[in-house]
């Protein structure tokens, strides 16, 4: 008799274990696990290079309007160190300007203007009749844009100040802008009225009506920092007084720190370059964009990456610190004032020499460099 069908064929048949055993699970998990942390490495590493491309093409529209406001003025913006450069430029820019007008801003009528401007100093050391406004209020109050009205440019129709119930508020709706600053990136009040930036960075008394911008990168939620503009007029500025041996560096520092002993890493000031002054006979390094303006962007890191160094009362034997392409730290000269060869060159084009090497300036974009981001610069 022969055997069935399934007689037959199921005396061979294999029977097959359902499942996974624990190690081959263990196993697939761990796979997982990589595949997970490459991804995000992946992912984080996308929007890093993102944000940086993002910040570098915002700092060349800024860059920009800033030249198109020298094209229409005739003048680079003033940085808001010194009063007299402020004053010449706006009769420069503005021939029939009201002198009611030059008053909102002049630090002579400070109790007049508390709520306009305010150039308290905590260092104590500007110069030449005091601060206007810093360095990065200057870059949001010069290219927000002017009133139309050729005698009342800042508190006319579209201009940065307005009136309400005989006081000055921040106009929210200035005319004539070079650049369009994103209304969530400025440090405005709730009601858009007076700015936050004096209480979130520091930098003076609270509160004036001039807000600051915070770009691309980390929000002001995030703890972003401003991006911040330096007029070559006042990259350094020498005493006051017939042989006066005070000199100062412009700076701006958010967060309140010991300037005084010069220990914050988190401080934005202009750059040197390293090519020689061949007009002067001690043949100091210049300054990077000597004829014109710098601006920065402390990047996703939010750190500015120098150090607050002011005047050589201070300091008169001290090695000045700052950051150059391609050098270390550099000499300051107390008899000729000025910046010589860095002490120690280094192959690395941009790094802060400052803090023993940390390269905290790798993230920050800037108008003088060749590249999106200051380690992208080569």
């Amino acid at each position: 008799m022969t055997r069935s069908m399934h007689q037959y064929f199921g005396a061979g048949k294999r029977t097959f274990r359902q499942g996974f055993t624990l190690v081959e699970l263990l196993i697939v998990i761990a796979i997982l696990g990589i595949l997970v942390g490459l991804l995000s490495w992946g992912v984080n590493a996308a929007r890093i290079s993102i944000l940086k491309r993002a910040q570098a093409a915002e700092m060349a529209s800024i860059s920009s309007a800033v030249e198109a406001y020298r094209t229409k003025y005739g003048d680079y913006p003033p940085d808001g160190t010194l009063w007299p450069v402020m004053e010449a430029h706006l009769r420069k820019a503005f021939p029939n300007i009201l002198i009611t007008e030059l008053n909102i801003l002049n630090p002579a009528n400070a109790q007049q203007n508390s709520y306009v401007r305010n150039d308290n100093d905590q260092t104590n050391t500007h110069l030449f009749g005091g601060r206007v406004f810093d360095s990065a209020e200057a870059l949001v109050f010069f290219l927000g844009g002017f009133s139309s009205d050729p005698q009342r440019p800042l508190s006319g129709p579209g201009g940065p100040f307005r009136t309400v119930g005989g006081s000055f508020v921040y106009n929210t709706q200035r005319e004539n802008a070079f650049f369009e600053f994103k209304t969530n990136r400025l440090t405005l009040s709730v009601d858009g009225t007076t700015s936050t930036d004096e209480t979130l960075f520091g930098e003076g008394v609270p509160n004036d009506l001039l807000p600051v911008y915070v770009g691309n990168g980390p929000t002001i939620q995030q703890g972003g920092v401003p991006i911040v503009y330096f007029d070559s007029r006042t990259y350094q500025i020498r005493g006051p007084l017939p042989n006066d041996d005070r000199y100062y560096f412009p700076f701006y520092t958010p967060g309140l720190v010991d300037q005084s002993a010069n220990t914050s890493r988190n401080c934005a000031r202009p750059f040197l370059s390293t090519d020689v002054n061949t007009a002067r006979a001690d043949k100091a390094l210049r300054y990077a964009n000597d004829k014109s303006f710098q601006i920065m962007n402390a990047g996703y890191d939010r750190v500015y990456g120098c150090q607050s160094v002011r005047n050589i009362v201070d300091n008169p034997n001290l090695f000045f610190l700052f950051t150059v392409p391609g050098g270390n730290a550099v000499q300051f000269n107390t008899t000729t004032f000025g910046f010589y060869t860095p002490v120690t060159p280094s192959a690395i084009r941009y790094f802060n020499p400052e803090f023993e090497r940390e390269r905290y300036v790798d993230d920050n974009t800037s108008n003088f460099i060749d590249g999106p981001t200051f380690a992208e610069s080569q």
